[in-house]
């Protein structure tokens, strides 16, 4: 047995899908088949149940994966051992909200890679839930969010900044608070992001009819249609801020004054921190 056979175990089992781990560990489903029946002929006992197309976990299959999870928790560490520790080096692999990416995280990277020059950065964007997924299977080291507190047991999350929430409409809009606004089209963002959540709860709370709207996965695209009078919305101010100083966009009052989201930094509570995560988050708090 090796290490990447076990790399394979834990991602089936966590994903509850041999094609889905095989996907996450950039490997050929062959190869994940191949990896978990080598094991099981090793120990000589089935580690998974195979019930159609569903899978899951032996009692073996359950007593092995927390030996596993310590096994490649260990063998993190080993691989992070330098004979040179002033040197950062490494691979991040960071998932952040689209809203951050564009407002908060550019100068933050910039500084980062003239700082540590020889590690490798990949970022990627996704709506909040399918970020902590992903820090859930193991495809991300870091995400970066912008969300209500998050409180996820599995998971390390800090708050590093509060971010204000407005209603905007079109600069000339008659509404002056979004209570008023039954009947009027709402620009929605998709289904799955926090915002769009966060927005129709609220509506729903004020009795505001929600049947009138139009949906989006770009903020840009929102912001667009919003300027452009097609209706109202509700966005982080840091996104509209240009927008509100140019008098293209108008802040509508809402009855509660403190609409928050957080901008939050996480990662597994099993996640072993190499030097270069660590100067990452630092400098992300910082």
């Amino acid at each position: 047995m090796d290490i990447r056979q076990f790399q394979s175990f834990k991602a089936v089992a966590e994903l509850n899908s041999f094609t889905k781990a095989a996907h996450a560990l950039q490997y050929s489903q062959a190869t994940i088949t191949s990896h978990i029946q080598q094991i099981e002929h090793e120990i000589g006992v089935p580690l998974f149940d195979r019930l159609g197309k569903q899978i899951k976990l032996t009692m073996v299959g359950q007593e092995l994966y927390h030996y596993v999870v310590e096994l490649l928790t260990a063998y993190s560490k080993i691989k992070q051992i330098s004979s040179d520790d002033s040197t950062v080096k490494g691979q991040l692999r960071i998932g952040a909200s689209a809203t951050l990416t564009a407002y908060k995280l550019g100068p933050v990277l910039s500084r980062y890679k003239k700082n540590y020059p020889e590690v490798t950065i990949s970022l990627i964007n996704d709506h909040c839930s399918a970020l902590r997924q992903r820090l859930h299977s193991g495809e991300l080291d870091i995400a970066i969010t912008l969300e209500p507190q998050v409180c996820d047991p599995q998971l390390i999350t800090e708050i590093y900044s509060e971010e204000p929430l407005v209603f905007v409409g079109e600069s000339t809009h008659s509404i002056k608070t979004i209570e008023e606004s039954n009947g009027e089209c709402i620009i929605f963002s998709e289904k799955n992001c926090a915002l769009r959540r966060f927005f129709e709860e609220y509506l729903i709370q004020k009795g505001i009819d929600t049947c009138n709207y139009l949906e989006f996965n770009s903020m840009e695209t929102m912001k667009e249609c919003v300027v452009s009078g097609l209706g109202i919305s509700l966005m982080p101010s840091i996104s509209v801020e240009a927008l509100l100083r140019d008098k293209k966009m108008k802040v509508i009052e809402s009855a509660c004054e403190n609409l928050m989201f957080y901008a939050q930094i996480m990662y597994h509570k099993n996640k072993w921190l190499s030097k270069a995560h660590r100067k990452f988050i630092e400098m992300v708090k910082s």
